[in-house]
């Protein structure tokens, strides 16, 4: 290879990567909005500032939000009230009440069928909650806007915010019987839970508990990206809800079991300062691509 052939190279490929990087720029901006004012890093409304989202009060909060969010993009704004039975019979209450949030991107070929895209807004006590899961909301509301500019799409979307994850999948539970009764044709459902963690830099994402199916997708387009991706038996969030249910399912999250994962867990150091927004983006893009595959193709 010759001198100049060799600089022209390295010159396309810079300009690819510069390309991508000024890509991500809005997207990045739109997820710092949105874990900002999750985190209590800015207002939430008026004079209201998050501390966490566990209280009922904060979580109503946190729903108003979403809400508006979701009116944002013109989608009509759905609630999944529920009273959810402990599954614990020796913990108290002996009920849970919550609210999921969710709305319907509709496809724009008819199509019964649907796939759902979902992550908790909720967080344990005393904790911001940044990478747990105002990470989540944010991927999915993102991925739910990209969506909007696929032209055809042969599926139905449902977006959905599950309540009270953190207090044993109640909203995610409540919500994948309530999908279950409406018999709902669901050809799979995408969960993301803790996707702002990347200190090696590698990119690297983990899928939990996938079908077959859903892993060819997602490492065939992983690969296209340059994004390294393991596969785990982790059940301990959302996915595992519509697991007991039958339905096809996935977890999505960072590095938690490969040990890449926030040293912030359940404690107040989960800030939004610790976020990776370059890491949230690329897996941003990764998931995008394989709905955006899903919902024009056949499978």
């Amino acid at each position: 290879m010759n001198r100049i052939n060799s600089k022209i190279i390295i010159f396309l490929l810079f300009s690819f990567s510069a390309a991508i990087v000024l890509g991500q720029k809005p997207l990045i901006e739109e997820q710092k909005e949105i874990i900002s004012v999750l985190t209590g890093e800015s207002n939430i409304y008026k004079d209201y500032i998050l501390k966490s989202r566990y209280t009922t009060k904060e979580r109503k909060a946190v729903r108003i939000y979403l809400k508006e969010k979701i009116r944002n993009l013109s989608l009509e704004i759905k609630e999944d009230s529920y009273r959810f039975k402990n599954p614990d019979p020796e913990k108290s209450p002996n009920f849970f009440e919550g609210k999921n949030i969710y709305t319907i991107l509709p496809a724009t070929i008819d199509s019964k069928q649907y796939v759902i895209l979902g992550a908790h807004y909720d967080s344990v006590e005393n904790c911001p909650g940044a990478n747990d899961n105002a990470t989540g909301v944010a991927m999915i509301y993102s991925v739910a806007k990209k969506m909007q500019t696929i032209k055809k799409r042969n599926k139905n979307i449902i977006v959905v915010f599950f309540d009270q994850e953190e207090f044993g999948l109640i909203g995610s539970r409540a919500f994948a019987q309530f999908i279950q009764k409406k018999n709902f044709d669901i050809h799979s459902v995408h969960t993301v839970d803790q996707m702002g963690w990347d200190k090696d830099g590698d990119r690297a994402i983990e899928l939990e508990l996938p079908t077959v199916v859903l892993k060819e997708k997602y490492i065939e387009q992983a690969q296209k990206l340059n994004i390294p991706v393991f596969v785990t038996d982790i059940n301990s969030t959302d996915h595992q809800a519509f697991r007991e249910v039958d339905f096809n399912a996935i977890g999505i999250t960072e590095e938690y079991k490969n040990d890449d994962t926030t040293p912030f867990y359940h404690s107040s150091g989960d800030t939004y300062e610790t976020v990776n927004f370059e890491y949230l983006a690329s897996s941003t893009e990764l998931m995008f691509r394989v709905l955006e595959d899903l919902v024009i193709s056949k499978d």
